[in-house]
């Protein structure tokens, strides 16, 4: 699936202003999809950014984003349909590169009066669609907001969150640099930068590094289990059981309009770094983690707070796989390796955590709620070693990975029967840990006083249509918890009280 193109001449390449590259994998071939038919927008990773009261500036950024790019062979990467080797009339999806980059089409510097609203400019990302049509552009784009702010917007295909975590430290190095390469940038008419392309291949397919075999055996069963649990338990006793969605899905040929495609609800929750520090260091007293606890703590939430007749909670949790590779490609690079956690358990126990309270009563203070303090930690250490034996024992992680490899065909072919079936009424954590530069940094002045990662809400009739924690901070300083959801399907209020009734329990709880 990696194979090298045989099809592309440079008179080809020249004609068609980009140069194919290799058959896209699932995991690209799907978030495309996913894009292009209205289902998913975007991803973002914001960064801080500060010298001594000194501003990022035009000139700065634009120097420091050609090596970056140069840096990065997938920030030139797209992707461009070409006809089937299977089936006359079906389309397959290729990675494509462009030979060089129009500043003014991946760079934009915004103003905005008194106070940032992250939240709402999260929002607003979001609901920018990349033109993918236009194979002249590239799929990403930075905003540079007040001179302080920079937020790497990017397609999915190009990248999971991580590979945010590794533009923004490729951008704080380029910063920091004693001196640009003159090579970078060539100015042309009109204040028109075209940064060109070094010759390199962007990083192979994980695909290509696990030693691992799908099992047919192992879908059959995942199968059967969601459809029997769907079949025969109540959706009210499911979490998110008020949820309000249409079940509609688009298709290949009949993709949604503009009007109708996703649009993502943002609301931030910022956990101070006092606060962390203290509840990073009760998570290694007892033993566990803390995007194990915050699975914990929004459970308890949850069923304690707002359903207080579900019976099973669903989950999910994004886990990296670059160190279960064979090998691994670091830190630094754009690709999409992440796994899902799936964990189906009961909510009583999580339920007897905290007093329940009426759905409308929110929770504005710590004093308004509860917390079964050594009950909630015993949960969250479980939670943790149930993980790692699906990661490093079971090989559960690994399959659920696997299983993106059905959808390796043509676009004709993706179908979306049954992703509800696994997703629906979950909630997903998304945690990208702590961002840290790279050490082999020059000590420039400029630094990143903090973080902040969100996805495009996926159309809740495929996906979870419950809240999306994504997950990103600095060390010693501030956590930034982004939870994401479809507009419209969860009342908003809800998803504040949430957020608010999780700080208080954090706080609780140290």
């Amino acid at each position: 699936m990696a194979a090298e193109s045989n099809r592309s001449t440079p008179a080809a390449d020249q004609e068609l202003g980009y140069e194919l590259i290799r058959k896209a994998g699932p995991l690209e071939l799907l978030t495309h999809l996913f894009h292009d038919l209205g289902i998913q927008s975007n991803v973002l990773v914001c960064a801080e950014y500060f010298k001594d009261g000194q501003l990022l500036t035009k000139s700065k950024v634009l120097e420091a984003l050609a090596k970056v790019i140069n840096d990065h062979p997938a920030l030139s990467i797209i992707g461009v349909s070409q006809p089937s080797e299977i089936k006359e009339g079906n389309h397959r999806l290729w990675e494509a590169r462009l030979p060089t980059l129009r500043i003014q089409d991946c760079v934009k510097f915004l103003t905005i009066q008194g106070d940032v609203d992250l939240a709402l400019v999260f929002e607003n990302a979001h609901s920018q669609w990349f033109d993918t049509k236009d194979t002249t552009k590239p799929w990403w784009k930075l905003l540079v907001i007040n001179g302080r702010y920079a937020v790497f917007v990017y397609h999915h295909s190009i990248g999971d969150g991580l590979s945010g975590y590794a533009f923004h430290r490729s951008f704080l190095t380029a910063l920091n640099a004693d001196e640009m390469s003159s090579e970078a940038l060539r100015v042309t008419a009109h204040d028109t930068f075209l940064i060109q392309q070094p010759v390199k291949m962007p990083t192979p397919s994980p695909f290509d590094h696990i030693d691992g075999k799908l099992s047919w055996i192992y879908i059959i069963y995942c199968f059967f289990f969601w459809s029997i649990l769907r079949f025969f338990v109540n959706q009210k006793y499911f979490l998110f059981s008020d949820a309000i969605f249409s079940k509609d899905y688009p298709s290949l040929a009949k993709p949604f309009p503009a009007e109708m495609k996703t649009r993502t609800k943002v609301e931030l929750l910022r956990v101070d770094g006092d606060t962390m520090t203290k509840c990073l260091l009760e998570c290694r007293k007892h033993e566990t983690s803390f995007t194990a606890l915050l699975q914990t703590l929004i459970q308890v939430t949850l069923a304690a707070d707002f359903y207080p007749k579900a019976k099973l909670g669903f989950s999910r949790l994004a886990v990296n796989l670059r160190p279960l590779l064979r090998v691994n490609p670091g830190r630094d690079v754009f690709t999409n390796a992440v796994s899902t956690y799936y964990r189906v358990q009961p909510l009583g126990r999580y339920r007897s955590c905290a007093n329940e309270r009426s759905p409308s009563q929110a929770p504005v203070s710590i004093q308004d709620i509860t917390i079964d303090v050594p009950t909630v930690w015993e949960l969250a250490k479980a939670y943790k070693q149930d993980l790692n034996r699906a990661t490093y024992k079971t090989g559960t992680i690994m399959q659920d990975f696997l299983v993106c490899k059905i959808l390796d065909r043509d676009m004709e072919d993706v179908s979306f029967y049954g992703h509800g079936t696994f997703q629906n009424n979950s909630f997903l954590i998304s945690n990208l840990g702590v961002f840290e530069p790279r050490e082999d940094m020059a000590d420039g002045g400029w630094s990143i006083k903090g973080v902040g990662f969100s996805a495009g809400a996926v159309r809740a009739t495929l996906s979870d249509f419950g809240i999306v924690f994504d997950v990103a901070s600095i060390k010693g300083g501030n956590c930034l918890i982004s939870a994401t959801y479809e507009e419209g399907v969860l009342k908003d209020e809800m998803v504040k009280e949430v957020v608010m009734a999780l700080l208080a329990r954090i706080k609780l709880l140290i």
